[in-house]
């Protein structure tokens, strides 16, 4: 970047960021728990917070959520000068309350949606940094296309992760989601083909962890990143042996655990890089 340039999520700023992602996740898991309440009482009994906390209970929290969540989207937006990009927090919100409310109901379009909005995650640090990757490939071509291509290799990450956690996930909520007449990929395709899906899903996870290498992307080739790529590929490799045998429900829900910090890990080495 040009001399005195910098980038403008300084570390409390980018501390509110994931303030704002924590609230729409959570606001998305919150309106599942609502909607979902008679097939979680098959599928993961007990754990449903409306069963726990009452439906007026989960509502206001929902509700104290997207509020406390959008002060935040509001209050970076205003800092940062970008407040043409706060409708990206409503945007979310509604986008996750329609992916419970009908899109998790058609097959793999819920799925989709889903990876799309994890593959956004580190979207958004693009979005929100473009002025700052601009200077940098004025000054440096070469650097500033590999930071651009970096970020995408962590999007496609998060995008065909995301997607093996969610088949994962159908694969786990079978039974309930048969007896309600949810149209998911296990339902439409069976267990087996689905297993096998997921096991494709996870090659690609694998090859999107290991084509920076591949490719010869010097930020990766430093010993620390290596480290954590291994880290990440024998994660990988773990999941993919316990899928081949996964067989039960409790199978198929550690593996959804795994796969979440899988995604977790994957994403910290952008914070890290």
């Amino acid at each position: 970047m040009r001399k005195g340039s910098r980038g403008v999520l300084r570390p409390w700023k980018f501390f509110e960021l994931c303030l704002v992602t924590l609230a729409i996740t959570a606001s998305g898991y919150l309106v599942n728990d609502l909607r979902d309440v008679r097939i979680d009482a098959i599928n993961h009994p007990g754990k449903n917070m409306v069963l726990k906390l009452g439906r007026a209970n989960v509502q206001w929290l929902f509700g104290a959520t997207v509020f406390v969540g959008y002060l935040f989207a509001l209050l970076l937006a205003l800092r940062l000068g970008e407040r043409q990009l706060l409708f990206l927090f409503p945007l979310a919100i509604g986008v996750l309350a329609l992916y419970s409310a009908t899109l998790k109901k058609v097959p793999f379009l819920g799925n989709l949606l889903v990876a799309l909005y994890c593959a956004g995650v580190p979207g958004i640090l693009v979005v929100t940094e473009r002025r700052g990757l601009r200077e940098l490939i004025d000054v440096n071509p070469a650097l500033g296309l590999d930071t651009v291509r970096v970020c995408i290799l962590f999007m496609a990450f998060a995008f065909v992760a995301t997607l093996l956690r969610e088949l994962v996930k159908d694969l786990e909520d079978l039974r309930g989601d048969r007896q309600e007449g949810r149209r998911t990929l296990p339902v439409l395709l069976g267990v087996t083909t689905s297993r096998r899906l997921a096991i494709v899903l996870g090659v690609m996870v694998i090859v999107s962890i290991l084509s920076p290498i591949f490719l010869g992307w010097p930020a990766f080739l430093q010993p620390p990143m290596l480290i954590c790529i291994g880290l990440l590929l024998i994660a990988v490799l773990v999941i993919l042996g316990q899928l081949a045998r996964a067989r039960q429900q409790v199978d198929y829900h550690k593996l959804s655990l795994q796969i979440k910090l899988l995604l977790v890990g994957g994403l910290g080495l952008l914070i890290f890089f």
